[in-house]
């Protein structure tokens, strides 16, 4: 009876989500493209399911499919990974190199069983796979395939946890080159997603290399991949549901060039164009404050300038040499230490709130950033 509860979790999980997220009505891309993900996971562990419970005549069916969904369960994972940061929607020509792998050992696999009778299938099922059958004949180049499906499964596990957490942290650095409070959109959620793939990828290296037969001896074995496998699926099914969107909406649009009459504007012209922009920015930052917005974005910024995203970001680059958000911070700072010289008892909330940061931490590592010390030490030096 345990054995079938620990075998159930994960299918009932993933059957959870796989529905919750499909059927989402707001269209968001990643959430749905989850639900498709859920779904692979769902036939995975359902095969997990009839294999360990010992219905080879049914699970003969499903073997391929397993050995499919298993190697495709990571590609779809970092496919999602790029939808939440760099790709605005899923494209069969952009994504399908990485189902090619899983599709090719699935037909290495899915060959196997055309040449072998039903009978032969489900003694390789039974006997073979649990290392108490004699290995002849086709069920050798089955346990070739086999093997080459772990080793498979092992280095995409490795590549794409590799390649995710790449992603992820480029996307967290751009952040700051388009919003001026970046940290809510870069930790929590994302950071969460990051540690959930290495655990997850982790259990599964150890799982592909230990092999099925190992989890059929003893319900402990079975309870900790399974625990774990549930409770991780099931958190990254909420907040994947949860998740509006984390791709930066922008990132990947072409900006408006038109910004000052075109390509042919000659160097003198552009540059006098770019003082003109410092001098307007300056004018924003330091007598209107707009650093105050402590929702301020970079498509704001260049609203007010009158100009493009791009030539906005290039000209806080070239002229003061940093990005968006730090330039904002630069601001920010220098603001909380003319109220703080004024008001030396505001408490750390008032002033994070009044210079327009999006939190005390924010504060204190912005300050900490630009001056070289701690607040609290800054605070001294006024006493």
């Amino acid at each position: 009876m345990m054995k079938t509860v620990l075998l159930l979790n994960p299918v009932y999980v993933t059957l959870f989500w796989a529905i919750v997220l499909s059927f989402r009505n707001d269209r968001q891309v990643p959430g749905q493209f989850l639900g498709k993900f859920m779904f692979v996971a769902f036939v995975l562990y359902l095969s997990h399911l009839l294999y360990f419970s010992g219905q080879y005549q049914v699970y003969y069916y499903l073997d391929s499919i397993y050995i499919f969904s298993s190697l495709l369960v990571y590609p779809l994972y970092h496919i999602y990974v790029r939808l939440l940061t760099v790709d605005d929607r899923f494209s069969v020509r952009l994504h399908c190199r990485y189902l090619i792998v899983p599709f090719i050992v699935f037909l290495l696999h899915l060959t196997g069983y055309f040449i072998m009778d039903k009978a032969e299938a489900i003694f390789y099922i039974a006997k073979v796979q649990s290392g108490s059958g004699e290995v002849a004949g086709i069920t050798s180049y089955m346990q070739y395939v086999y093997s080459i499906f772990r080793i498979a499964f092992i280095l995409q596990v490795l590549y794409y946890l590799y390649r995710n957490f790449r992603l992820i942290l480029a996307h967290n650095h751009r952040l700051g080159d388009f919003y001026s409070n970046p940290e809510s959109r870069k930790l929590g959620w994302v950071q969460f997603f990051n540690i959930s793939l290495a655990v997850i990828s982790f259990a599964s290296a150890i799982a592909a290399a230990i092999g099925r037969d190992f989890f059929s001896a003893s319900e402990l074995h079975l309870a900790i991949p399974s625990v774990i496998f549930s409770s991780l699926l099931f958190l990254i099914g909420l907040l994947g549901n949860l998740q509006e969107k984390v791709v930066v909406d922008g990132f990947n649009l072409p900006d408006n060039d038109d910004y000052a009459g075109g390509e042919d504007r000659d160097k003198r012209s552009e540059n006098i164009y770019s003082d003109n922009l410092r001098i307007k920015m300056d004018e924003l930052f330091i007598n209107k404050m707009v650093f105050r917005n402590p929702d301020l974005k970079i498509w704001d910024l260049s609203n007010m300038l009158g100009t493009n995203r791009t030539y906005t970001s290039k000209l806080i680059n070239n002229y003061y040499g940093r990005n968006f958000c730090s330039h904002v911070n630069f601001y920010r700072v220098q603001y909380a230490k003319k109220i703080l010289g004024k008001n030396k008892g505001l408490f750390n909330e008032d002033v994070a709130e009044s210079s327009g940061f999006g939190s005390v931490s924010s504060l204190l590592r912005a300050f900490k950033t630009i001056e070289k010390k701690s607040l609290g030490d800054y605070r001294k030096e006024l006493e």
